[in-house]
């Protein structure tokens, strides 16, 4: 399976969607598409989860943006997050993923794989996988928030070692919901799935 197929998910960014994975060939990275599962529309509402007194501990690298525990911190959570997965997989780091996941989420977890496999391959992708349009917030869902997100992948080229170019990935477009939940490290993504 070509990366850009198994990126599919970058920009389905089913990763954390279905929260099942199954096991994948060696040499693929994990398709998001084939861990998707939908998300019921629903009115979106106007506040954030319950607020905690303790200040958390946020992962190194988290803008104040993306520190607040209000609606508009939780986009801004995830629009790093798509930042920080664009880099763990530009110089390949599963750590920068990692740090911004519930290790509940498997489609998270299926991410940090694909950046692991780049990395034991001595692979990479020359530009940012995923793109975003805009992200909103969606309101909450029992006890996590939900950010609407509209994106999908750039086209972007994986090249070995030496820049040579191994796969290239389509360029499309995906709609999704990220559920966030306010922990003791701030913003974490716990699922993220296909928006129907």
């Amino acid at each position: 399976m070509p990366y850009a197929a198994g990126l599919a998910l970058a920009v389905t960014l089913t990763g954390c969607a279905a929260e099942s994975a199954a096991p994948m060939p060696a040499g693929t990275i994990p398709s998001p598409s084939s861990a998707t599962s939908s998300v019921p529309t629903s009115t979106p509402s106007s506040s954030p989860t319950t607020k905690s007194s303790a200040a958390p501990d946020f992962p190194e690298g988290v803008p104040a943006a993306a520190r607040k525990h209000t609606k508009e911190g939780a986009v801004a959570f995830v629009r790093h997050y798509v930042s920080e997965l664009n880099a763990a997989w530009r110089d390949p780091d599963p750590d920068r993923i990692g740090r911004l996941c519930l290790k509940t989420s498997k489609s998270c977890q299926a991410f940090i794989v694909a950046a692991e496999e780049l990395d034991r391959e001595g692979r990479r992708y020359s530009s940012d996988a995923v793109r975003i349009d805009r992200a909103g917030p969606f309101g909450e869902a029992g006890k996590q928030f939900r950010v609407e997100f509209h994106g999908g992948q750039t086209g972007a080229r994986v090249v070995d070692a030496n820049g040579k170019v191994v796969d290239e990935e389509s360029v499309s477009t995906t709609h999704n919901m990220f559920f966030l939940e306010w922990t003791t490290s701030g913003w974490m993504i716990a699922a993220i799935k296909d928006f129907k």
